[in-house]
């Protein structure tokens, strides 16, 4: 009977880390993203561009590049 009580503590400590990890893993797409879309709007501002080019390159590129990571770190685990 003591066996249980160890067996529901492993299986809840590995639902937490496997939590932790995955919500790891949304926290870095957002960021890189928001670097990327705050980048692009920067860029349009400096370059004082009427259509938003930058905003939408590195926006579009930051994007994949955080599925890339993301695919990448999913893949290894």
């Amino acid at each position: 009977m003591a066996e249980q009580p160890e067996k529901n503590l492993k299986e809840t400590s590995q639902g937490v880390s496997t939590f932790a990890k995955y919500s790891g893993l949304g926290f870095q797409m957002l960021a890189t993203i928001g670097l990327g879309v705050y980048g692009g709007l920067k860029l349009d501002e400096w370059q004082q561009n009427k259509f938003p080019l930058w905003t939408l390159v590195l926006s579009l590129g930051s994007v994949a590049g955080s599925l890339y990571l993301l695919i990448k770190q999913v893949k290894n685990e």
